[in-house]
């Protein structure tokens, strides 16, 4: 790294003497030449410091500083959790390469996206004439990937509970959804962990269209806004409670979005149903789900036996659907 900083510092310096041999001159000039040494210089220490983080054998606990083994799971000295610290090593070289690569907000939104492109190369579009349902795919197809139905769930298609959540009926259902999901998600999902941030998604989601189930059974319905209202009362619920002044002032953000959600009762064709289970769920999740990483073994291994199965039951409902795929379309004549 150094002789790279070497060779960077010199090749600065040649294109200066370059430029200033062909007329550069002036207290701009001057000025011009400092800001590009400063920038270099800048760069080539935070290249040194990902040099520095990557060669480390140690990390250090967040609970009591005290320098621990890149390769343990827990602090020797207090027993807290190391999961979230950064290693050393290749991980901590790909994580400068590619930043973000493990934000389940991205994945979640990028699962979306998937299943609206499958839904519309399975059935092309369905009818348009609702602005709503713009580049929609036909109903019988998103019954066939997992919407919410009740009769098809009171037969032993639970999983659908899980898949609704990832289906959406047109192009600006997924937009209005995804905008909120890309909102929302990062600010949870930095607090909280990703592990917390995609249990709090799932169960939300699964308690909104189980809540739809009961309430509103006689309507199929899909869509991650559910979920997406369990995070909105969450949030609300932490912040307001527990959060502090910081919290305090992004539920009074969020309080228009549950004011917006009330509303919606009053408009036909949305299932509100799904948004109070989402919302109920996701408030009193609020009540007792604490910030970070667990801070003893117990609190990890329970995160890690849970985060496990809500994921087992994730790609279970999805291979549940691929299975039952066939037989749904021919009790429906497809």
């Amino acid at each position: 790294m150094r002789l790279w900083g070497r060779v960077l510092s010199a090749a600065l310096d040649g294109a200066i003497a370059v430029l200033a041999a062909l007329g550069a001159r002036g207290s701009r000039w001057e000025w011009q030449k400092q800001t590009w040494r400063r920038a270099l210089q800048e760069r080539l220490a935070a290249w040194e410091n990902l040099e520095r983080g990557v060669r480390s054998r140690t990390r250090m606990c967040r609970e009591c500083r005290t320098l621990v083994q890149r390769s343990a799971s827990v602090c020797p000295a207090c027993g807290a959790s190391m999961r979230g610290i950064p290693k050393g090593g290749l991980a901590r070289l790909l994580g400068f390469a590619l930043p973000g690569r493990t934000s389940v907000t991205t994945l979640l939104l990028s699962a979306n996206v998937l299943m609206c492109i499958v839904a519309l190369a399975i059935g092309g579009l369905g009818p348009q004439g609702n602005p709503l349902r713009m580049l929609s795919p036909p109903g019988e197809v998103l019954f066939l990937l997992g919407e919410k139905w009740t009769p098809a769930i009171l037969h032993g298609q639970v999983w659908r509970l899980v898949t609704a959540n990832y289906l959406h009926v047109g192009l600006l259902h997924l937009v209005f959804n995804g905008y909120a999901l890309m909102s929302l998600g990062p600010l949870i999902e930095e607090s909280f962990g990703a592990r917390k941030f995609f249990l709090l998604y799932t169960v939300t989601g699964v308690c909104a269209f189980a809540t739809s189930a009961a309430l509103h059974p006689g309507v199929p319905s899909a869509g991650a806004s559910g979920a997406l209202f369990g995070l909105i009362g969450f949030a609300f619920v932490y912040g307001r409670l527990r959060g502090g002044a910081a919290g305090r002032a992004i539920a009074d953000q969020l309080l228009r979005y549950i004011i917006l959600g009330a509303v919606m009762f009053l408009i036909p064709g949305i299932d509100s149903m799904a948004h109070l289970g989402g919302l109920v769920s996701g408030a009193l999740s609020g009540l007792f789900l604490e910030t970070g990483e667990p801070r003893t073994r117990a609190g990890e291994m329970a995160l890690r036996l849970a985060t496990a199965l809500v994921v087992l039951a994730t790609l279970g409902s999805f291979a549940a659907m691929a299975f039952s795929y066939q037989a749904n379309a021919a009790a429906i004549g497809g």
